[in-house]
């Protein structure tokens, strides 16, 4: 049995899943967050004949057990330019030149060995290179709008609908959007223009640069990229989201992978993040309510 353990948090993370439906007759799947993938590899190494790793990393000192003792068990596909240094082990393909998504390195993986009837049709590609360009902002003004409308249906619709949607959507070989899909997807571009449009932040200087602070729990790229586009003298965007983590987003001047790096994240030049530093909330409630006696939160930053 084969187990893929894939990025919960977008479009390029969980389409992996869609693509091992139309490729292997029977596997597991986990959705896993960054924090939590070290345990979700350590805990499965025996339980599983195959484990895909997705857009994901892990840490040095489980690459180095599982050198040692499963190489040929595991195999991690991974395209953050804060990775690259992890190909010097056997197991794991870290593609970091700008052009590939997770979902596209798994795609060619699989076109490669598991080649079918299924993964070859145009929706398939259609989607995977949707997914792609959206993922690595690797599009023209034309291409933006088609791929835009796929982390669109991903949030409109959740990681476990999407998956189910998107496979069906291959299987019948539908057209990608449908007329239902177009429909929502107009709401949801009003939504996010209302939303993005009333958002302040707040600036600030940090490590001698530029920054705007926003605090933002949806819409985070485009929030982002709205911001540092339209106030071009800052050199990037901080996103903090309390229920989840801190976010960034620049356009070429900062490499934003270097910066996540340094709070314990990762990511590309332009677009990176790491988790909310631990009891940061509780933090923010004695700040507010001086007396206030927290009561420990096992649950404290789960999400990210």
């Amino acid at each position: 049995m084969k187990l893929i353990i894939s990025h919960a948090a977008d479009p390029d993370g969980v389409t992996p899943i869609i693509l091992s439906k139309l490729s292997f007759k029977e596997f597991d799947y986990i959705l896993s967050e960054n924090k939590d993938v070290n345990d979700n590899v350590k805990n499965n190494l025996d339980k599983y004949d195959f484990i895909y790793v997705v857009d994901l990393n892990i840490n040095e000192q489980l690459a180095d057990y599982i050198e040692n003792n499963y190489k040929n068990k595991i195999m991690i596909i991974d395209h953050h330019l804060s990775s690259e240094h992890m190909n010097k082990y056997s197991f794991i393909h870290v593609n970091a030149e700008g052009k590939e998504s997770g979902t596209s390195l798994y795609y060619k993986y699989l076109l490669a060995n598991y080649n079918n009837e299924l993964l070859n049709r145009e929706c398939s590609k259609t989607l995977v290179e949707h997914v792609r360009t959206m993922d690595v902002y690797d599009f023209t003004k034309t291409s933006k709008e088609e791929a835009s409308k796929i982390d669109m249906i991903f949030k409109i619709y959740g990681k476990e609908k999407f998956i189910e949607k998107y496979y069906n959507v291959i299987v019948n070989n539908l057209e990608v959007y449908s007329k239902e899909d177009l429909n929502l997807i107009e709401l949801e571009k009003e939504r996010i223009k209302r939303y993005i449009e009333d958002k302040q932040f707040i600036e600030a200087i940090i490590d001698n640069k530029k920054v705007g602070v926003v605090f933002a729990e949806r819409n985070i790229s485009e929030l982002g990229n709205y911001l540092i586009n339209k106030y071009d003298y800052l050199d990037y965007i901080v996103l903090i989201n309390m229920d989840k983590q801190i976010s960034y987003r620049g356009n070429g001047k900062v490499d934003l992978s270097v910066i996540a790096k340094k709070y314990g994240g990762g990511g590309h030049i332009n677009a990176a993040g790491n988790c909310l530093p631990k009891g940061l909330k509780e933090k923010v409630i004695k700040e507010i309510f001086k007396e206030a006696i927290i009561k420990e939160n096992d649950n404290d930053n789960k999400k990210c």
